[in-house]
C-alpha cells in the first residue's frame, strides 16, 4: 500500500475509534458542533478524495469488527471536511417493510451525490435527519 494510503487508513482508523467512544460518551449533537468547528474551508476539490476516504474507512471497520454504520458514517465526513469536501450526513429508518424489525435505521455519508460510508440498499430508508455541510 503506498504511503500515503497507509497515512489515510491509520487516521481513518483514529476517527472511528474516537467516533465510536463519542457516541457512548457525549451527546450527538456535541459530535455535530464539533465536526462543524473544525471543518476546513472549502479546497480546490481532489477528485480522487472521496474514493480514497471510502477505502480507508472500509479499511478501518475492518479492523474494528462491530463499527456501526453511524459511527463509520461521523469518521468519513470528518475526514471529508478535512479535505475541504461538501457533505451529507443522513440518518434515515427503514420503510416498515413486513417482517422488518421494530426499528432499523442507517447512517451514510455522500459527497456530491458519492457514497463515501454506509452505502448499500439505501432506498429502504427514509430520511429522518440529514446534516449537510455545504463545505
Amino acid at each position: 500500500m503506498p504511503r500515503a494510503e497507509r497515512r489515510l487508513a491509520l487516521r481513518a482508523l483514529g476517527w472511528l475509534a474516537l467516533m465510536r467512544i463519542a457516541l457512548r460518551v457525549v451527546p450527538f449533537a456535541w459530535i455535530r458542533g464539533w465536526i462543524d468547528r473544525t471543518a476546513r474551508p472549502p479546497a480546490p476539490l481532489h477528485d480522487g478524495w472521496p474514493l480514497a476516504v471510502r477505502r480507508a474507512v472500509q479499511r478501518a471497520a475492518r479492523t474494528f469488527p462491530g463499527s456501526r454504520c453511524l459511527a463509520r458514517a461521523l469518521a468519513a465526513e470528518k475526514l471529508l471536511r478535512e479535505g475541504g469536501h461538501e457533505t451529507t450526513l443522513t440518518i434515515g429508518v427503514a420503510k416498515g417493510d413486513p417482517g422488518s424489525p421494530p426499528l432499523d435505521a442507517h447512517a451514510w455519508v455522500e459527497s456530491r451525490g458519492f457514497v463515501v460510508a454506509g452505502d448499500g440498499e439505501l432506498e429502504r430508508y427514509a430520511t429522518l435527519v440529514r446534516f449537510e455541510s455545504g463545505a
